[in-house]
């Protein structure tokens, strides 16, 4: 099964962070535009995910869950337009001790867990959080690179490949995953920039 290769590039800071969200150009670099992202700085933890700049076409939002498990997990739930839900994902608190650990559900795929791939790059982000409270330094010095997986097989990853670079590569090993969720899951995690 061929590797799908997509890109997730943070394009603003302040009170709306924006993301351009692209397929791979086949040299590992952002090529065509696929999708935009905005999230906004408040309370209440929600973003949309566009099909363009233009916002003509909202693909999917992305709302805190507020009820049951997910709520427990810091968890977020994805709708589409319509309002049906097309899954959800969670930051796992008592697995995340040593490494970061996210929880991704999609229904007919089953739940995903990723992991942060290094304990010592894990250990150094929390470090520079401690002295960081809006993560800004700590998401900007530090890569990271989360695989998940599906009964121990590669499903796909998320992973900063530079410093001083908001530039995520997404590689998606199994051509069942939505991307609208992945896409949702990619900004979300860069948004929280902590954990």
């Amino acid at each position: 099964m061929p590797t799908s290769i997509y890109h997730v590039r943070k394009i603003s800071l302040g009170l709306k962070r924006k993301y351009r969200i692209s397929a791979d150009d086949g040299d590992g670099r952002p090529g065509k535009p696929l999708g935009y992202a905005e999230k906004k700085l408040k309370t209440s933890d929600e973003l949309d995910v566009y099909g363009d700049e233009q916002r003509s076409e909202r693909l999917v939002t992305v709302r805190e869950s507020s009820k049951g498990r997910l709520a427990a997990l810091t968890g977020y739930e994805v709708f589409d337009p319509e309002g049906l839900l097309l899954g959800s994902f969670g930051l796992l608190p008592r697995k995340s001790v040593d490494r970061t650990t996210w929880e991704f559900e999609q229904p007919g795929l089953g739940r995903l867990t990723g992991t942060e791939r290094s304990v010592a790059t894990a250990r150094a982000r929390r470090l520079l959080t401690l002295f960081d409270t809006v993560g800004e330094i700590a998401g900007a010095v530090v890569k990271y690179h989360f695989d998940f997986t599906r009964d121990g097989e590669p499903a796909f990853s998320i992973d900063k490949p530079k410093v001083f670079d908001d530039w995520y590569r997404l590689t998606v090993h199994e051509d069942d995953v939505d991307r609208r969720l992945l896409f949702a899951l990619a900004v979300t995690m860069e948004a929280r920039q902590r954990g």
